[in-house]
């Protein structure tokens, strides 16, 4: 029996029928491809699409608002957005710190400049009226003129205008001693140039408690000549006896009338023929054995001083003022001598007191 012969498939017809089924297959995934690459694209345009309103409707809010976008970078360790909330929410003086500043800074200059002003208003009355300080009274006791100092300046450049009274006229005790007596103002520049020299003459015999500073008036001439005031003081000494009456004050209003015996002797003494204007100050007798009607010295040299660089210059004996307040002092101190018979001995027998002494006024 004849075997049948098996049909072969033509190798053309399968390669043909596998490479179409690959094609299709390609095909298919090309379209199915071509699908997701539409779709990809079309999301895209989508959420391109959404971002582009959303920034267009951000734009729109912030134009409503005033707000202008700014780049996101961060400021101090905070988002830009961030910072700029943070600015906003500090509290008012933190956000005008420049102003503030700009502000205490005049108001400081205002006040500095008033407080100048009123200084310089009333730099005149500074201290006066205060106990006088230690630092001054030790220049004008005996240890602080030294007896080489004043010997140096003798009568200085000074005339105290000495007159004598008649030789009948008996002298002016207190307590069986001299009296020296004074009468003057606190007003008065010549009075307080005198008060310098009188201070250190009466220490070389006594004691002074209760001065005060004080200043000559601020509307006279030789404003506010710094000085002392016995309006407060007492004086104490085995030789003679001080009788001070400050009449008026700084500003001239009346303060103290002179004892009766001070009184009297100022009436019969400071009229003529010992002075020329009745009734002048300061007016100084010397237990009415010798009087002066008129300061010693115009105290130029001591304007715009205080009481301490007074008190310095008298350690030079060729300063105008160690001159001026020194050799008051010296004659003053000549003509207690005179009254005293010379006594303390030590102070009334230097040899310039002597010289002094020897060229009182005759009586």
């Amino acid at each position: 029996m004849a075997k049948s012969k098996r049909q072969r498939r033509p190798v053309g017809a399968t390669s043909g029928a596998t490479h179409g089924g690959a094609s299709s297959a390609t095909a298919t995934r090309q379209s199915s491809s071509g699908v997701t690459t539409t779709s990809r694209a079309a999301s895209t345009s989508t959420s391109t699409s959404t971002s582009m309103a959303t920034n267009s409707r951000l734009s729109e809010i912030r134009t409503r608002s005033g707000v202008t976008a700014r780049p996101a970078t961060r400021v101090g360790g905070r988002p830009a957005a961030n910072q700029r909330r943070y600015v906003r929410h500090l509290p008012w003086w933190r956000r005008n710190l420049a102003a503030i500043g700009t502000v205490v800074v005049v108001v400081a200059v205002v006040v500095a400049f008033f407080f100048i002003q009123r200084s310089r208003n009333t730099v005149a009355a500074v201290n006066i009226g205060d106990p006088a300080p230690q630092s001054i009274l030790s220049a004008l006791s005996v240890t602080g003129v030294t007896p080489a100092t004043a010997a140096k300046v003798g009568t200085g450049s000074v005339d105290i205008g000495l007159e004598a009274t008649p030789p009948n006229v008996p002298p002016l005790t207190s307590r069986g001693l001299p009296e020296i007596i004074y009468v003057g103002a606190e007003y008065c520049p010549y009075c307080a140039a005198d008060r310098w020299g009188t201070i250190i003459a009466l220490d070389r015999f006594g004691s002074f408690k209760g001065l005060t500073l004080m200043k000559s008036s601020s509307s006279d001439v030789f404003a506010n000549t710094p000085t002392f005031s016995f309006r407060k003081a007492t004086y104490t000494s085995k030789y003679i006896v001080f009788s001070a009456t400050e009449t008026q004050d700084r500003n001239q209003s009346p303060l103290a009338t002179p004892p009766a015996d001070a009184m009297a002797s100022f009436a019969t003494y400071d009229t003529a023929p010992y002075t020329n204007q009745a009734g002048g100050i300061p007016f100084f007798s010397f237990a009415d054995q010798y009087v002066t009607t008129a300061g010693a010295f115009n105290p130029t040299m001591m304007q715009g001083l205080s009481w301490q660089q007074v008190a310095n210059q008298l350690k030079d004996p060729n300063s105008a003022t160690a001159k001026s307040i020194i050799g008051t002092a010296n004659e003053q101190t000549a003509v207690i001598c005179k009254l005293t018979n010379n006594q303390p001995a030590n102070i009334c027998s230097a040899p310039y007191i002597q010289s002094i002494e020897a060229g009182l006024p005759t009586r």
